[in-house]
């Protein structure tokens, strides 16, 4: 079954809330893949390879293409392969088992494993009514709406406060279906082409609102009602979890999906879907399978934090919610070495029934960390709102923080990022199976962040485009400074020469964002230059009369 649920809703809105039971979705079925003879249709495995031939060892090769000469004997003896995994070295195919023990009979290949599919299930969701900063103070104020309960409970909102919303950072989703985004909640997302691309890896189009929901609650941005963490940053979304019907497809499209987010630069990537129990005659996993290295998706998570992209992955909804459906334990690939795995509180902090649990079985604790999934505020269908529950509303959250410490170092490797979450974490020191190392504690891991990127700065001076462009009333422009520098000469001039700004603004080493004040500045176009000991940048940036 899958950490991806189709959840119970409860409407955000006037009138009454409207309790809608599970959500229907019209069931057509993948093209059948029949053999030649009209029989029965052949079987889907993965074909995992040898090394590639004509490389040196000892140089990596995770994302070289697929061998060329073992795809050519493959294709020789009939297999058509359906995934190119470069990260895995393997690719799947349908198989009949004639081809199978021809294929097993090749010297190059390693292991032929079925590909599982998972079973999508429903979770709750209930629509309800509505020291020095690191950035300098704005005017405005964060309107939380609904979504205060849950930031206040992993300690989110004085980091929002102080201006950290995820801005320079790209992330992936791995999911269902994203209705484009069209959500309002997204609208800011669009309008500052920080929607990177989506990008749909199944067989065949479907509806659903759970791949935008997830997203809405990390980068979301509707005023007074919902506000993600990371609403400043870039997002890219894969869909690979087909929810009208079960087939054995969602594995090689999570591996497909995870790999084309590297190639397109996330660096931290939200999953909340997962699997262990499947569909009869379908390939399942046992609790002994849970152990960080036999699951596809597994190993995927764990080459993608090899490569240096941070997986926060949900931990699965088959905790203990009712005695008949205790699976208990986190899907595959939450039981990942590398992953992030987080489990979900109530809104009281206690362990909600249905988060899965550890642990592992090598014997590793999970989930890693756990915040509140139950009543999280998230984007509805097209235009409107739901409070919303499961580990797939949990992990969404934790993905923000991480993209928060990726703005303050973006040179953090994805252990790193885990152990500044676990060590602030509520239970740090006292680990369990339940709820990991604890409650995230946002502002704690943040700020320790912020200490290591002061003690560990660049060698050299990196500047990065002001933003936002087209500007407000204010300009931001992030510097990471060495030791050496104290600080950086700013001016803003328009094309003609006349000069609106012209400042030598102090800076410290690691992480800064230089804030310029443009209230009463002339709108138009303007060249800005940023000069420091060792570098300058300079471009345009335009303020609107509008603004």
């Amino acid at each position: 079954m899958s950490a991806f649920v189709r959840p119970d809703v409860r409407l955000l809105g006037s009138g009454a809330a409207i309790l809608l039971a599970l959500l229907l979705f019209a069931s057509p079925s993948h093209a059948a893949h029949l053999a030649p003879d009209g029989s029965s249709p052949p079987d889907k495995y993965w074909i995992l390879l040898s090394e590639r031939p004509d490389r040196p060892a000892e140089k990596p090769t995770w994302t070289a293409p697929v061998s060329s000469a073992y795809l050519s004997c493959l294709r020789a003896i009939g297999v058509r392969p359906v995934v190119h995994s470069r990260w895995l070295h393997a690719v799947s195919a349908y198989l009949s088992p004639d081809q199978r023990s021809a294929v097993a009979a090749l010297s190059f290949v390693q292991e032929i494993r079925p590909v599982a599919s998972g079973r999508s299930q429903v979770s709750a969701i209930s629509p309800r009514p509505p020291r020095r900063a690191l950035f300098p103070p704005r005017p405005d104020t964060l309107q939380l709406g609904a979504s205060r309960g849950p930031l206040s409970r992993m300690n989110a909102i004085a980091p929002m406060e102080r201006g950290l919303d995820g801005h320079g950072v790209t992330i992936g989703f791995l999911d269902a279906h994203f209705r484009g985004l069209r959500h309002a909640a997204f609208a800011s997302l669009r309008r500052d082409d920080r929607m990177l691309a989506l990008r749909n890896f199944t067989e065949g189009a479907q509806g659903g609102n759970h791949g935008s929901a997830v997203a809405s609650v990390t980068v979301g941005s509707a005023p007074g009602t919902l506000l993600g963490p990371a609403h400043g940053a870039e997002v890219l979304g894969a869909t690979t979890e087909y929810t009208p019907s079960e087939t054995n497809a969602e594995e090689d499209y999570f591996v497909a999906g995870l790999e084309w987010l590297h190639r397109r630069g996330a660096q931290v990537v939200n999953v909340s879907i997962g699997y262990n129990t499947f569909d009869e005659g379908e390939h399942s996993y046992t609790p002994d399978d849970l152990d960080g290295d036999t699951g596809i998706t597994t190993r995927a998570v764990d080459r993608a934090a090899q490569l240096g992209m941070t997986v926060v992955v949900s931990a699965g909804n088959s905790g203990c919610a009712t005695p008949d459906s205790c699976w208990y334990y986190v899907n595959t690939p939450a039981d990942a070495d590398s992953a992030i795995t987080v489990g979900a509180i109530s809104p009281d902090s206690s362990l909600a029934s249905f988060s899965s649990r550890g642990p592992t079985a090598d014997g590793r604790i999970k989930p890693d960390v756990v915040v509140q999934g139950e009543q999280v505020t998230a984007a509805w269908n097209d235009a409107g709102f739901a409070q919303v529950g499961g580990t797939s509303f949990a992990s969404p959250q934790v993905t923000a923080i991480v993209a928060q410490m990726l703005q303050l170092d973006p040179t953090l490797s994805p252990i790193a990022v885990r152990h500044f979450l676990r060590q602030t974490a509520s239970q740090a020191h006292h680990p369990d199976n339940r709820k990991g190392w604890g409650i995230v504690n946002a502002d704690a891991a943040l700020r320790a962040v912020e200490r290591h990127a002061r003690a560990t700065p660049p060698p050299a001076l990196t500047i990065n485009a002001p933003y936002p462009n087209p500007a407000s009333d204010h300009l931001t422009i992030p510097v990471r400074a060495p030791a050496t520098a104290s600080s950086v000469r700013v001016t803003l001039q328009r094309p003609t020469g006349q000069t609106a700004v012209d400042q030598t603004i102090p800076v410290r080493p690691g992480p800064n964002w230089i804030t310029l004040d443009l209230t009463g500045t002339s709108p138009g176009l303007y060249l800005y230059r940023v000069q420091g000991p060792q570098n300058i940048k300079s471009g345009t940036v335009a303020l609107p009369s509008s603004r």
